[in-house]
């Protein structure tokens, strides 16, 4: 995060107006950097040894432990264990799969760890092809943030900064866990409190890492408990997200708080949002939310006296089935009290990948981008029919596979197998994929259930040294939660000569599909990556400026609360499962198998549950217990995890991500974005069957 470094690999968390300290890393980051600069070589002697089938029965965490991918490698359909291939054959066999499948069935995931050159080189080869089917991770975590943003602020961004926050007299943290997932927030949490302001965290959870911090760069603190952080904690049920935004609203508006002038001038809908509240009480609220009354009433106080809020959320808002209606309200509540577009006010989603926003305006995402029509300087063919709509998201592309619509799929990074819902049905349609394709660091799932053949590139992190054609060092772009581009240059050696930057593996690809092309040099922009910004330049454009909130040509934004979803009727040994993280992992990278933030060391397969629930559902703490789900006809079974007695209000429960994603149903999605059910998902909880028992090993006679 320094000038003439490289970017941190870790989160979007933008970086404040003042320049960044020689420390402006955090554990998330500096854990990355480690894991993907270590000694161990996933090369041709791994795959010699294990097959395909016995690396998949292995834990994520020990296939991270295996270190780089170091060398193309072939996984052919009479195959059981991928075999070296090098760059030229690898690269003209997915050319030619490409152009044996068409446009049709071609399909494209990236991740936002991608670089703006590279994420705008695949768009460029998806819509050379004549196909928008470019999934995104984004269509996973923040899409709901994203529309809704869009739709009610005309941005689709966060309008809040770091110096919005530390000048903030309130804070509300919704859905998310910065000791864990983006670090560095905590100290701009601590001295916005140290100037005065509230913290008030929603969430299940009580996460640690918002009730005390403990500051870096002060020894002092190291050994003590650190400096007390969240004022108040509001326990919530899963899902009840809207009956807190609505008690948020209730006394706002009940303590005539509201600023008039601000929602007069600048939004519609006021005297039908009052008259919904006012027929909601707060003891149904409570009720709705396993919070007391008087909690609420506090938390809506803190709200209506701030003059100025600013309001964050993570995926614990977004990954439901009403992701874009709740975050539609939470928008609202910063409009009744004129928390947009003043210094220490605003919204500022947690989006996860520190280039999650810069791969999506280069164009690598399912919906058209608004400079679609300069692509045809590129050879884009506009009047290609399937380029006029939407493309397929993450969803929607597991469904084609399932279907034997998609015959390639290639990933820029990301771990799809991992990161989707629904991991059998993925996993299933995965298979039915005559080739996939996987560009990335290290080994992961993605690469183990595979299309009839599957490749897989090796590809440079950041921090690596990528040499132009000339000698000189390459330069890739990057752009935090501010919308703010970041030029990163990698210092390192890279861990083999065969790995190549992800911009000269795209660029050599499209060399390979279009030999002869009048309009874009595709051999050039592999060895000259100034060669790509130049034409991002004359497409995309600048990021713009965030420019005023509320946007006028959004005006009159409607004030919405939406119907809250009907409480869930659970049966006797149901539960409500959200997913979470661990401190120990970066999306689906497991680094280890505790969680030291929540207490808990050596295991994953865990279920947190309430000590309540674990006697309603006569359990012991520490018994087996066989999960399932069942949605439009079809089980899913998980069996054998560990329930563990935790902090959370009955009813609900939580489990880690990946595993516990063969949970959540692929159709249990949010109607307008698309974004999976993850954290609402009704599960059964039943004690597992006895172990057969075990009869020791006899010894051998001599």
């Amino acid at each position: 995060n320094q000038v003439e470094g490289f970017d941190c690999p870790g989160c979007a968390w933008p970086e404040p107006a003042t320049p960044p300290s020689r420390l402006a890393v955090c554990e998330s980051g500096i854990r990355a950097i480690v894991d993907e600069q270590g000694p161990r070589r996933a090369g041709p002697n791994l795959f010699a040894t294990y097959t395909v089938r016995e690396l998949a029965a292995r834990s994520d965490h020990w296939l991270n432990g295996q270190g780089r991918l170091i060398q193309p490698m072939i996984l052919r359909p009479d195959s059981e264990g991928y075999e070296p291939i090098d760059w030229p054959a690898a690269l003209e066999l997915v050319a030619r799969t490409l152009r044996e499948h068409g446009d049709e069935r071609a399909l494209f995931y990236s991740s936002g760890r991608s670089s703006n050159e590279a994420a705008f080189l695949l768009q460029l080869l998806a819509r050379r092809l004549g196909s928008n089917d470019l999934a995104h991770c984004s269509n996973l975590c923040h899409e709901g943030s994203t529309a809704a943003l869009r739709e009610l602020l005309g941005v689709e961004r966060g309008t809040a900064g770091v110096d919005d926050l530390e000048a903030a007299q309130a804070v509300f943290c919704f859905g998310h866990n910065p000791g864990s997932n983006h670090p560095r927030m905590l100290a701009s949490l601590r001295r916005a409190r140290e100037r005065g302001a509230k913290v008030v965290a929603v969430n299940p959870l009580r996460e640690s890492g918002l009730a005390r911090v403990q500051g870096l760069l002060a020894p002092k603190e190291w050994r003590g408990p650190g400096a007390p952080l969240c004022d108040l904690h509001l326990q919530l049920a899963v899902g009840s997200d809207l009956a807190v935004i609505a008690a948020l609203m209730k006394g706002t508006v009940e303590a005539d708080a509201v600023d008039r002038d601000f929602v007069a001038t600048h939004t519609s809908g006021f005297d039908e949002l009052a008259a919904a509240l006012a027929a909601l009480s707060w003891s149904e609220l409570a009720q709705r939310s396993c919070i007391a009354e008087e909690e609420l009433r506090r938390a809506a106080e803190i709200y209506a006296t701030s003059p100025a809020t600013v309001i964050s959320w993570g995926t614990g808002l977004s990954q439901h089935v009403h992701g874009v209606a709740a975050i539609r309200a939470l928008l609202s509540l910063l409009a009744l009290r004129g928390n947009l577009g003043r210094p220490g006010t605003g919204a500022m989603p947690m989006q996860g990948h520190s280039n999650v926003l810069g791969s999506v305006r280069m164009g690598a995402h399912h919906r058209p981008p608004p400079w679609l029509a300069k692509l045809s300087e590129l050879g884009v063919d506009l009047d290609a029919p399937r380029l006029r709509a939407p493309g397929l998201d993450v969803t929607a592309a597991i469904e084609a596979m399932l279907a034997g619509e998609v015959g390639v799929l290639v990933s820029l990074g990301g771990n799809l197998l991992s990161a989707a819902p629904d991991t059998e049905r993925t996993a299933e349609a995965l298979r039915r994929c005559a080739l996939t394709v996987h560009v990335g660091t290290k080994l992961c799932r993605s690469q183990l259930v595979t299309g009839a053949t599957a490749l897989i590139l090796p590809c440079l992190t950041r921090s690596e040294l990528d040499l132009q054609a000339d000698g000189s060092p390459a330069s890739l772009h990057f752009e935090d939660a501010a919308g703010t581009s970041r030029r990163s240059v990698g210092r390192q050696a890279s861990a083999d000569p065969q790995q190549r930057g992800e911009p000269w593996i795209l660029a050599k690809l499209g060399a390979a599909l279009f030999p002869i092309d009048p309009h874009v040099d595709w051999e050039a922009l592999a060895g000259d990556y100034g060669r790509i910004r130049a034409l991002i330049d004359r497409t995309v454009g600048p990021a713009p400026a965030l420019g005023p909130v509320p946007n006028p040509e959004r005006c009159p934004m409607p004030l919405s609360l939406g119907p809250l979803p009907a409480p869930r009727a659970l049966g006797d040994d149901e539960l409500l499962l959200t997913t979470i993280r661990s401190h120990d992992q970066h999306n689906s990278t497991i680094y280890d198998h505790g969680d030291r933030m929540r207490g808990i060391t050596g295991y994953r397969r865990l279920i947190l549950i309430s000590l309540a629930d674990l006697r309603r559902l006569e359990l012991e703490p520490y018994d087996q217990v066989d999960l399932s789900s069942e949605s439009e006809g079809r089980l899913r079974s998980a069996p054998r995890w560990v329930a563990v007695p935790y902090d959370i209000p009955p009813g609900s429960c939580a489990a880690y991500f990946p595993e516990a994603n063969v949970l959540v149903p692929l159709e249990q999605r949010d109607s307008e974005s698309g974004t999976p059910g993850y954290k609402s998902v009704v599960i059964r909880v039943r004690k597992s069957a006895p172990l057969p028992e075990r009869k020791p090993l006899q010894r051998l006679r001599r």
